[in-house]
């Protein structure tokens, strides 16, 4: 299996799963939300 074939693996395995996917969908999201309440906090201090 060359690595194109291995990548394409890697990503119907972990993307193939719908519980992965939501953690990591609410990860990304939680993520953004703090990063940018601290960008809105940071400047208006």
């Amino acid at each position: 299996m060359e690595v194109g074939g291995l990548v394409a693996y890697a990503f119907k395995t972990i993307f193939g799963n719908p519980d992965i996917m939501a953690i990591m969908l609410t990860w990304t999201i939680f993520i953004t939300l703090v990063l940018v309440i601290y960008r809105i906090y940071e400047d208006l201090s």
